[in-house]
């Protein structure tokens, strides 16, 4: 049908009383395409341990307060599919979740330390709704945990909330261990400890750690050099487990209604020179 023509139409039943949406596909909104193409990969409520994802190296978790899909499905995770934005890219919707954490990476847990896995790295490209739609403690970047001992552990590229992290929003207890230099940015390094109660991958309600790589200019798009930030801890005293558990690209929202919409996401690893 000629656009001529579909213009016509649009008015005649306007002006009629009927409703009709009217577009040009070819302006047609780029996360509809995406959506249409993978009607099948849209996940809500929640995932105890990781779900793989066909033909990736990849797995996801999503958790969110409200787990019940009777929320009309409005925390969820979307999979754009293996042949989109390097196989991990993904969007995350989330509406008074209260807590959500949605996230797509490399799933390890096979009893090895970081070392082992060589040099890890993440490319990314994301963008998200605005400011104040993730409650004040929220985090976008690269986010897992170790086992032996138990740690779970951040490195954040981005946030929903104007001004810098610090121990405030990281927690109470949270304390600067130093900072480096990565990837184009000043990173600081923060430690905190988790009060005994909160969920963790073990199901135990022991208090446990938390490891921090803060950027001191946020970024949504780029390369993480994940491992230099483990050495980088190391070095100041912050050890992880001897089983790396996870490495996934995160969202983390405290509240609000909000999205994020992650259109290239890969790891790779590199043995060092």
């Amino acid at each position: 049908m000629k656009a001529k023509n579909l213009f016509f139409i649009c008015v005649i039943l306007l002006f009629s009383g009927s409703v009709l949406t009217c577009s040009n596909s070819g302006d047609q909104d780029p996360y509809i395409k995406k959506m249409e193409k993978n009607k099948g990969n849209v996940f809500h409520g929640r995932s105890y341990g990781n779900k793989f994802l066909p033909d990736t190296p990849y797995g996801y978790e999503l958790w969110s307060e409200i787990a019940d899909v009777s929320d009309g499905n409005k925390n969820r995770l979307i999979w754009y599919g293996p042949k989109y934005g390097g196989g991990g890219a993904f969007r995350a919707e989330w509406n008074n979740a209260k807590v959500f954490l949605g996230r797509v990476g490399l799933f390890w847990n096979a009893g090895k330390p970081y070392s082992h896995y060589n040099n890890t790295f993440c490319d990314f490209k994301f963008t998200r709704s605005e400011n104040g739609t993730a409650g004040y403690t929220s985090y976008i970047g690269v986010y897992g945990w170790s086992k032996s001992p138990m740690i779970e552990w951040y490195i954040v590229e981005d946030w929903f909330e104007p001004g810098a992290i610090g121990p405030v929003r990281i927690g109470g207890n949270a304390e600067k261990m130093g900072e480096f230099t990565v990837d184009g940015s000043v990173y600081f390094i923060y430690k905190a400890v988790r009060p005994a109660g909160v969920g963790n991958i073990l199901g135990v309600y022991e208090p446990f750690p938390q490891f921090f790589s803060v950027r001191q200019n946020t970024r949504q798009s780029g390369t993480i050099s994940v491992s230099e930030h483990f050495k980088e801890w190391e070095k100041a005293g912050l050890k992880l487990g001897t089983n790396m558990y996870e490495a996934k690209f995160l969202v983390e929202a405290g509240s609000g209604s909000g999205w994020l919409d992650v259109s290239r996401l890969s790891f790779y690893q590199k043995q060092e020179k």
